[in-house]
């Protein structure tokens, strides 16, 4: 016996569910590695800023450098396919003219002020991510965000170690969430 037309149509909806949330689970995959390369980022970056204060702009250029270079390597061996590479700097290069530009129409910054651009940033992305494409970014913008910001806000006596940890260890966990599902 044939199926009805209704039964044919909804096997195609389960289908292309399945085929969502199979896509789903290979984007966490493939971004748990970048989550787990930047939240080491920040966490070098941050202590380091802490315990070198006047070297931070070369410490944090060498570290950009370095990230991008393994993040780069990273996105094509996540099999995205050709031209990952280009979107990969063109990504990192919108995000590091963001932060720059944001420092030109806000100079003078404080250092503290200056470190909250990027995390803030990278929040308000992951948050709109969720929203458009996957639900755990939202959570992971969420928390970054609010970590970052309570920091900024309430911990300043202890900031640069607090962002480290909120920072840096909020991009590690994540990392490790999306890569156990």
């Amino acid at each position: 016996m044939l199926p009805t037309a209704e039964e044919a149509a909804q096997a195609l909806r389960d289908i292309d569910l399945i085929s969502h949330r199979a896509a789903g689970f290979q984007d966490y995959r493939a971004e748990s590695g970048q989550l787990i390369l930047w939240g080491l980022f920040y966490l070098v970056g941050f202590t380091l800023t802490f315990c070198f204060p006047a070297q931070a702009l070369a410490l944090w250029g060498v570290l950009l450098v370095g990230a991008v270079a393994i993040g780069i390597r990273l996105a094509m061996n996540s099999g995205a396919g050709g031209g990952i590479a280009l979107r990969y700097l063109g990504l990192i290069t919108t995000m590091v003219a963001f932060v720059v530009a944001v420092h030109v129409v806000f100079w003078p910054v404080s250092g503290e002020q200056s470190a909250m651009i990027a995390p803030v940033f990278v929040s308000a992305l992951y948050i709109l991510r969720g929203i458009q494409l996957r639900p755990r970014y939202t959570v992971i913008g969420l928390v970054l965000g609010t970590l970052c910001l309570g920091g900024y806000l309430f911990l300043l006596p202890v900031f640069w170690p607090w962002m480290a940890m909120a920072c840096g260890g909020t991009l590690i966990l994540a990392g490790l969430w999306l890569r156990s599902h």
